[in-house]
């Protein structure tokens, strides 16, 4: 590993009900919304859900009336709120999401239902004996299950992946995403400085400082509603983007390593 030896993680141990905030990203989902907030409604402990966010692309998207209407008719005593992206894409919203937790860690989820909810428990369960941790559901951990993954998309991800884990000499099976109950505190500590870059930063940085990431298995199924948000030539236009970041991570720890030299 390319490790920042002089990186050290304080992990701010919060009180139980401020420990995880779950964010629901929403753009054109209607049906698949509703069932991702029920499963996770009844499958997590209500006591580590400090609350939902509703990370909305627009206040005018078709997902917004839904979560209005979740939030209206929510008879658990779990608290939800909505917030609108300020700036359009993916990375902008992985830059923006934790200046609107309120808890020690946070969870980012789509609503398309292609990452199963029913991991959330047990990511949760690993995340408390770990607090300090990024914690991963993985698709391509041993023991995982996928459905309908288009293979030009599963070779364009391991290309990257593996291409990722030589340039930075860090492990996991699926570097590029964000589901994971990552520490608020930790987050900030990256020191992400550029809205376009953080998502294609998300989990590199962390693992070359020296942080603990856990993956664990997780069933993917291809969205079944709305609008696919990847398109094979987005797909490689992602991976370009984030070897790119892995390139510049290489870069900036070699930098950091000269200056600490002298």
């Amino acid at each position: 590993m390319i490790l920042d030896d002089s990186f050290s993680v304080e992990v701010d141990y919060m009180s139980l009900s401020n420990y995880l905030t779950l964010v629901v990203l929403a753009s054109t989902e209607r049906q698949t919304l509703k069932k991702t907030v029920n499963l996770l409604l009844k499958h997590c402990s209500h006591t580590d859900i400090a609350e939902i966010v509703f990370f909305l692309i627009s206040a005018d998207c078709p997902s917004a009336p839904v979560a209005k209407k979740i939030i209206q008719t929510n008879c658990s005593d779990v608290s939800m709120r909505i917030c609108i992206q300020k700036m359009p894409g993916l990375s902008p919203a992985v830059h923006e999401i934790p200046r609107h937790v309120r808890s020690s860690h946070f969870l980012i989820i789509g609503s398309d239902l292609e990452m199963s909810p029913l991991t959330v428990p047990d990511m949760i369960k690993i995340s408390k004996q770990h607090p300090e941790a990024i914690v991963c559901a993985s698709k391509f951990k041993k023991g995982s299950k996928r459905e309908n993954y288009h293979l030009p998309h599963y070779l364009c991800n391991r290309a990257v992946n593996f291409a990722m884990q030589r340039l930075l000499r860090i492990k996991g099976t699926e570097l590029p995403i964000t589901f994971q109950i990552y520490p608020t505190n930790l987050f900030f500590k990256m020191n992400f400085t550029n809205p376009k870059h953080t998502f294609y930063e998300f989990t590199i940085r962390p693992l070359t400082k020296g942080v603990e990431y856990i993956e664990i298995p997780t069933n993917y199924r291809r969205r079944s509603e709305g609008e696919s948000n990847f398109n094979l030539h987005k797909y490689i236009d992602l991976g370009v983007n984030f070897l790119s970041a892995a390139w510049r991570e290489r870069k900036r720890i070699k930098k950091e390593a000269k200056t600490r030299k002298f």
